[in-house]
């Protein structure tokens, strides 16, 4: 029995399309029933004069319909900055859309042509743009990776894999970038070194793909005298993408009861607590803490501030939740 197939789960372009999809349709309905109640207004404004023993009723049906003419238009701006909010999002996602399938046709247009460029590509990984550099490997094309292992004895029922961690992966390229003169080369290797000086993430494309990689050194050879090729050894670094994500140890959409809810001076917080000493009153210790005279009456139940004995405890100021954080392998 074959299994069934996993449903592709939704891209943020699909998502977003959807989204601008629905409300292209609601914004289109809102324009059409405003223009069907116009149509209706002129045509019973019509009937007016047309039929004066109907006057009357015709004059009461064109205020309807102006009626439903001026609701369908309230609706239709309400509509609209929804349907815009969609629109301006969208668009940004259509252009990394459009500029990874540029590049992708580039490619390939590339290899079934005969040129003198390579066929190995590089370019953005983001798809911010559609700019590809072609370069043909002479020297090397090679990879290599490293893993920190601990030195310090391990359980003996422990998984292995807990105690190595990936170090660095490195990827190297050496060989000539071609352009049509010795200026359109230096173009190339210019786009090469402002994606270098900015830490942009690239996609390797050639006997070994790659993506999120970053240029960590990028050098240039001008021994061999060329006139429209340059000699070039890249490096790259590969980035480890994580998503990190805060929280406080409590579902901070957590739905309470009226009972339960939470309000300022609830007993139901951790507070920091002291013990009052002889000599200390609620406004001084107001002061000292940066709480309120009446926050310390609500939150330790005092209904006389004059009164507070000595050798008692007093709640003074809320503990600070610690914030903890995860790390999620992209």
């Amino acid at each position: 029995m074959k299994k069934p197939l996993k449903k592709k789960k939704p891209t943020a372009y699909t998502k977003a399309k959807k989204t601008y999809d629905r409300w292209k349709k609601i914004t289109d309905d809102d324009l059409a029933q405003s223009h069907h109640a116009m149509s209706k207004a002129i045509h019973y404004e019509q009937q007016s004069f047309l039929k004066p023993t109907q006057k009357k009723k015709a004059l009461k049906m064109r205020d309807k319909w102006l009626k439903a003419k001026t609701a369908a238009d309230k609706k239709y701006k309400r509509d609209k900055l929804s349907f815009d909010k969609a629109k301006n999002k969208l668009a940004p996602l259509k252009r990394i859309r459009d500029n990874h399938a540029a590049v992708k046709n580039k490619i390939a247009k590339h290899k079934h042509k005969f040129n003198i460029e390579g066929n190995c590509a590089i370019y953005r990984t983001d798809g911010h743009s559609q700019t590809v550099i072609f370069i043909a490997p002479t020297d090397t094309e090679s990879e290599s990776s490293s893993v920190n292992i601990t030195s310090h004895p391990v359980d003996v029922g422990a998984p292995r894999s807990s105690y190595a961690r990936v170090s660095t992966i490195s990827k190297s390229v050496a060989g000539i970038i071609t352009g049509t003169d010795r200026a359109d080369a230096k173009r190339k290797y210019r786009q090469l070194a402002y994606w270098r000086d900015h830490g942009t993430e690239l996609t390797y494309q050639g006997d070994f793909t790659s993506q999120h990689l970053i240029i960590s050194e990028l050098d240039r050879d001008w021994s061999q005298g060329w006139r429209d090729n340059l000699k070039v050894t890249i490096n790259f670094q590969y980035v480890r993408a994580v998503y990190i994500e805060t929280s406080t140890g409590k579902s901070a959409n957590k739905k309470r009861s009226k009972a339960s809810k939470t309000t300022q001076g609830n007993r139901n917080k951790n507070y920091t607590a002291i013990t009052i000493k002889p000599g200390d009153t609620l406004l001084g210790l107001s002061r000292k803490y940066g709480k309120s005279v009446a926050w310390l009456q609500r939150v330790n139940k005092i209904k006389n501030p004059n009164k507070i004995y000595a050798g008692r405890t007093l709640y003074v100021s809320e503990k600070q939740k610690k914030i903890k954080k995860k790390m999620r392998v992209k």
